[in-house]
């Protein structure tokens, strides 16, 4: 089974054309720190790695780099896009055009929908348990081009998921930051139990490439299973942490605000 090359030119003209526009909102990009200018450009690398040349044509014959694929584009790279602030930087684009899409789209109810917090969980966790436990999972590991349509679907997952309980980017829906926390501590579960089942299962879920046997699609199985189990949840206490400061910083924040209030009252 190969991949068409013409995927790798799809993706890498995507994510070139992305970087290109990122790097040309100067003015805009004023409002968003370095570091987090240096997330999103991290981000659209490690796109590029593990969706342009080498990964993506191992990734259709050998499983635990597939699952590198999956843990990196909706575990690592997605959350990396949000923190980026894209759409802080698309919000005061200088392409006129750019802004009157993301204005219509952000008075579209329906398309709001899919950045409530609950909604986001819900895709997030049915692209989680379809890709791997579903025909979709077989199909993926057994055509070259539903495998590639499931890498947008990591994307895209990842994206609507972590939007929400990201800071950086305008909200459509503002979600406490508790509720920030507890979802992705909810979401580590599900995650590290995908990466459990597929390393402890005693029987191979997807068809294997010719000339594979049973015992190597099992450790190949294995192998990718453990690497989910195992860097799913370091990647999910990152984020985890992160909200945490977030929320202490918001708290913070707020109980300087307070502070200021009762000092003017008093000054009166």
């Amino acid at each position: 089974m190969k991949l068409n090359p013409l995927w790798d030119l799809l993706f890498a003209s995507l994510i070139i054309a992305v970087g290109y526009w990122y790097s040309s909102e100067k003015q805009a990009r004023t409002a968003v720190s370095k570091i987090r200018q240096g997330l999103f450009y991290s981000a659209l690398t490690l796109t590029f790695v593990l969706m342009v040349g080498p990964v993506p044509h191992l990734a259709v014959r050998i499983f635990w780099v597939h699952m590198i694929q999956h843990i990196g584009l909706m575990m690592l790279i997605s959350p990396l896009l949000v923190l980026g602030a894209p759409i802080q930087v698309a919000a005061h684009s200088k392409y006129p055009a750019l802004t009157r899409i993301l204005r219509s789209l952000a008075n579209n109810r329906l398309f709001g929908q899919l950045f409530k917090a609950p909604v986001g969980f819900t895709i997030f966790l049915a692209v989680l348990i379809g890709t791997h436990f579903s025909p979709l999972a077989n199909a993926g590991m057994t055509n070259p081009n539903m495998h590639c349509l499931e890498l947008m679907l990591f994307l895209v997952a990842g994206v609507i998921y972590y939007y929400p309980v990201m800071e950086g980017n305008p909200h459509i829906y503002f979600i406490p930051y508790s509720n920030r926390v507890i979802s992705l501590f909810a979401m580590m579960l599900p995650e590290t139990m995908v990466g459990f089942f597929l390393y402890s299962g005693n029987r191979v879920l997807h068809s294997l490439p010719t000339r594979t046997s049973m015992s190597m699609g099992l450790a190949d199985q294995h192998q990718g299973g453990a690497i989910m189990w195992a860097m799913g949840m370091l990647i999910d206490t990152l984020w985890i942490v992160l909200a945490a400061k977030d929320w202490f910083a918001a708290e913070k924040a707020l109980a300087e605000l307070e502070d200021n209030q009762e000092m003017g009252s008093h000054d009166e």
